[in-house]
């Protein structure tokens, strides 16, 4: 149809082969721009669209006829506009575009063998009611002749783009920033966050797949998407299309669409009687203050220029007229073929109002997974101004709610917790509180949805005693028949309210069609065999609040209370229930905390070796839970510290860890204690660093980092000869190397809490040659091994070995110049040859990454020859390969300095770097590295 001439034009000819004229290439961008137009592509879809599906040849040919005249119209507007000369090639372009149309998508049967039956019925879904691809010939649906009244109109057309861009400039200022206004208690507080500074992007999951698809696929709607999106309360549904509507309508972002977003509930006669197209231009008035008329929303909608958001339909509570406005939606689908429509619902409930899925896909929004979680956690700390020691923080504190903090609502509200208080609150129960009040009670309150009075005067009470009967039993918490829980609820209601039987149960029944139907705590799990619904609580954290609630409720003495809290302790030691019962009593009890730690502590004195470590431990945890007095403070660590000192340091990380997650104020306490002794300073210093050289003290408060260090400039330690200690002080520098004992295995690698962790030896090695060398101090440590070499050799695991010095592969090794440096100080160079040899013992005849990291130390040909003077033995005459050193050669490198006295018995093979197998400590322990553990200056 076309071709390129010598001058880079383009020649069009009709279908015989006659030429037509020849575009210049300005012109055909010109025609290019054109035909990109949303309008013009608008149009092409729509007879592509008819060409499938009306099978009337008259029909067809007579929508052709119109759309070639709107064709031709909008060329002729479009170059009066813009001053272009080609306007009178608009039929011949037109016959192009349809030429072009049938040698791609003939319109014949064979098209429509290429689609399925179900691709097949959604494209003629769009055509009208009858089955046109079976042959009935009804004509198009109203939207195919409108798109040809609206582009043969420049005015409306022009009037259609003002609308746009005035929508999509009210909808960039209105949805500019991400409200977080239900987690805050105080108007003060600032609520609102850009977008780009809070959102994390969320995965879709397709429903009866494995497909996934970030939500990205939704802000470039070039497929006309349409979609039911669901996800369990509080997931972020609403969330997702605050920032679908932003990235749409931001300046900029190249998108030609106009965001409309119908809120579900607030919608008008959503009972099929609701005109949407009205819904959606009362919701611009009010909302956006935009005074638009019902024709220009629907002269955007036919010309697909409009993304349509239905946001929470199951928030319309009342099924039936749920059942209603989903029709609707679906009518509205069908009138405007070429509309990308979101719908939002909740998970559970939906399947009583189903959408179509022949004409919309189901995808499943779920919670955070914990790699968002930590991209939310970075975001929020980042804009907040919290350091990443904070983040840290947090993230330990709420390890033990998991199925709370990967709640998007849930971890929004904690994370505000933490903003307001600077730690999320000691008093778990004020933290679940919280939680459940805002899931529980205030956000559909917050939302307008209507609520049972019910659930508004019982529905805690109701919460607790049903928790508590889930609690009691484990086949409960697998799933209740709605029989057992609707006679438990009617019997509350008899019981409490002095509500009559039949009442009773009819109100018991309301209560949990709500539940069922709202999915917030106690929710609907499916059916059992007799098709029996079940129901359970959606997130067991909140089960273990309300029931710890209810449990001391219930108690008539403290000493019930702590038979509670031992059975909650030995069934589960993480369990929130500990925690919530114990600060539960001492709102309950005058001095409640203080004589459950005195009972505790009576009963450890007359238990087992185990069960008064358990009670302990017990005690520890709680102390952060309430505040206590002195004397049962120091009652607490005066066992503890007594413990310690007969315990095996490897064995009580239990205590240790419990001891540094004490809060400030315990803290100081235990700091205080036992700096007036250097026998308990030790013990604790010996546990702190057994977390630090695991990479674990970030773990904790960032003051336990600077109080145990001062401990330790204090204390009179050196004479400990603990390997981790030893190897904090000297990390340090709170212990000189003359102090130190002879062997120096030790600083390679020890054992900590059961780990096998590299050393400061080999630490320092890496720095050596790492950037941080420059900072200076790198290299003393390897100075100090290697002179260590030359008085006392050490031997090792091979084992061991080669997991201390893994990481040394991983990082890049240094610049000649800086091991050129490095080596020219010959206690760092005999430190470097021994790693060498020792790692060779190990991998021969194979070299390990260590040995090219610091190029065999005086280069890799002088290596290979002390390897083959070992393997080979001194002086041997090979007819190929390298060869081995003489003895004399050997005696005369030691002479001159170049290697210690140890390489000669090496290479002779009369000494092994290497331990014998049967002294091997802890075999099958993994190494691992400390996070970088930090040397103060």
């Amino acid at each position: 149809m076309e071709e390129a001439d010598e001058r880079g034009g383009l020649l069009l000819k009709d279908g015989t082969g006659e030429a037509i004229a020849l575009l210049t290439q300005d012109q055909v961008a010109q025609v290019s721009q054109f035909l990109e137009q949303p309008e013009t592509v608008a149009l092409s879809q729509f007879l592509f669209i008819a060409r499938l599906g009306v099978r009337s040849r008259r029909e067809l040919s007579e929508l052709a006829q119109e759309y070639e005249e709107t064709f031709t119209a909008r060329a002729e507007d479009f170059c009066e506009e813009h001053g272009y000369t080609w306007a009178g090639l608009a039929g011949a372009l037109w016959e192009l575009v349809m030429a072009y149309m049938e040698s791609v998508f003939p319109r014949n049967d064979s098209i429509t063998e290429t689609l399925s039956a179900a691709e097949l019925e959604k494209v003629t879904a769009y055509i009208g009611a009858a089955p046109q691809v079976s042959g009935g010939d009804a004509p198009p649906n109203a939207a195919f002749r409108d798109i040809v009244d609206i582009l043969g109109s420049s005015s409306r057309v022009k009037r259609a783009r003002e609308v746009l861009a005035d929508i999509r400039a009210a909808s960039e200022r209105h949805y500019a920033e991400l409200s977080l206004a239900h987690t805050f208690s105080h108007a003060s507080e600032t609520s609102r966050f850009d977008h780009e500074v809070l959102y994390v992007q969320r995965n879709l999951r397709k429903r009866g797949s494995d497909e996934f698809r970030d939500d990205s696929f939704l802000v470039s709607p070039l497929s006309r998407p349409r979609c039911v999106v669901l996800g369990n309360p509080g997931v972020g549904k609403s969330t997702m299309t605050q920032n679908l509507v932003h990235q749409l309508s931001r300046p900029g972002s190249g998108i030609a669409y106009e965001p409309l977003v119908v809120s579900c509930k607030d919608v008008p006669g959503a009972d099929g009687t609701v005109h949407i197209v009205s819904a959606i231009t009362r919701s611009l008035r009010e909302n956006l203050q935009l005074d638009v008329q019902e024709e220009e929303i629907r002269d955007l909608a036919t010309l697909g220029r409009s993304f349509v958001i239905f946001d929470g339909i199951d928030e319309i509570v009342d099924v039936g007229r749920r059942m209603a406005f989903v029709r609707t939606i679906e009518a509205f689908a069908n009138r405007f073929p070429l509309i990308p429509i979101l719908i939002t619902a909740r998970r559970v409930g939906y399947s009583k109002a189903p959408f179509d899925t022949r004409h919309f896909d189901i995808y499943e929004l779920d919670d955070f997974s914990l790699e968002q979680v930590g991209q939310y956690t970075e975001k929020w700390f980042g804009s907040t101004g919290r350091s990443e020691q904070d983040r840290l923080a947090f993230l330990r504190e709420t390890e033990n709610v998991p199925d709370i903090r990967t709640n998007p609502l849930m971890l929004s509200l904690l994370c505000a917790l933490y903003r307001a208080r600077g730690y999320i609150p000691r008093n778990r129960r004020t933290v679940y509180e919280a939680c459940a009040d805002l899931l529980f009670q205030r956000w559909d309150a917050m939302r307008h949805i209507e609520q049972p009075m019910d659930h508004r005067h019982y529905g805690t009470r109701l919460m607790q005693e049903l928790a508590l009967f889930f609690y009691k039993s484990q086949a409960a918490q697998a799933g209740v028949q709605e029989g057992q829980l609707k006679k438990l609820i009617a019997t509350f209601f008899t019981d409490t309210a002095s509500v009559d039987e039949v009442d009773a149960r009819s109100r018991a029944q309301d209560f949990l069609d709500f539940c069922a139907d709202r999915a917030w705590l106690l929710s609907y799990q499916g059916t059992d065999s007799v098709d029996h619904r079940l129901f359970g609580f959606t997130h067991r954290t909140f089960m273990e609040y309300f029931a710890a609630e209810a449990l001391v409720r219930r108690a008539r003495s403290l000493d019930e209370v702590v038979e509670e809290m031992v059975l909650a302790y030995d069934r589960d030691a993480s369990s929130v229930l500990v925690d919530v019962i114990f600060q539960c009593a001492d709102d309950k009890y005058d001095g409640g905390a203080r004589d459950i730690v005195s009972i505790l502590m009576a009963r450890s004195k007359n238990s087992s070796r185990q069960a008064s470590a358990n009670y302990l431990s017990l005690c520890l945890r709680v102390m952060n839970a309430a505040p206590l007095p002195p004397q049962s403070t120091d009652a607490i660590f005066d066992v503890l510290l007594a413990s310690w000192n007969t315990d095996n340091l490897e064995s009580s990380r239990d205590t240790a860890l419990a001891v540094f997650e004490l809060s400030r104020d315990p803290r100081n306490r235990f700091i205080a204690k036992v700096r007036t002794n250097s026998l308990h300073a030790g013990q604790a210093l010996a546990r702190w660093a057994r977390f630090y050289w695991r990479g674990e003290a970030l773990m904790f408060d960032q003051q336990w980092d600077q109080q145990m260090y001062e401990l330790a400039q204090e204390a009179e330690v050196p004479s400990w000869q603990d390997p981790p200690l030893m190897a904090y002080l000297l990390r340090n520098e709170l212990l000189d190397t003359g102090q130190l004992p002879t062997a120096w295995e030790w600083g390679l690698g020890f054992q900590a809490f059961g780990e096998t962790v590299p050393g400061p030896v080999v630490l320092d090695m890496e720095e050596v040659f790492g950037e941080v060398g420059e900072e200076g101090g790198a290299g003393r440590i390897t100075a100090a091994f290697g002179a260590s070499t030359r008085a006392e050799l050490p031997r090792v695991d091979g084992r061991f070995l080669r997991a201390a010095f893994a990481r040394m592969g991983e990082v890049p090794p240094p610049a000649p110049d800086r091991l050129a440096q490095a080596t020219q100080n010959r206690d760092i160079r005999d430190a470097l040859l021994w790693a060498c040899c020792a790692l060779f013992e190990v991998t021969a005849p194979a070299y390990h990454p260590f040995h090219k990291h610091v190029s065999f130390v005086l280069g890799q040909q002088w290596f290979e020859r002390g390897a083959a003077t070992r393997t080979k033995g001194p002086g041997r005459t090979v007819i190929s390969g390298v060869e081995p050193f003489s003895l004399r050669e050997l005696r005369t490198l030691h002479e001159s300095g170049a290697v210690p006295g140890w390489f000669i018995d090496w290479c002779t093979e009369q000494r092994s770097l290497l331990i014998e197998a049967e002294h091997r400590p802890r075999p099958g322990m993994r190494a691992m590295r400390p996070a970088q553990p930090a040397k103060r200056r």
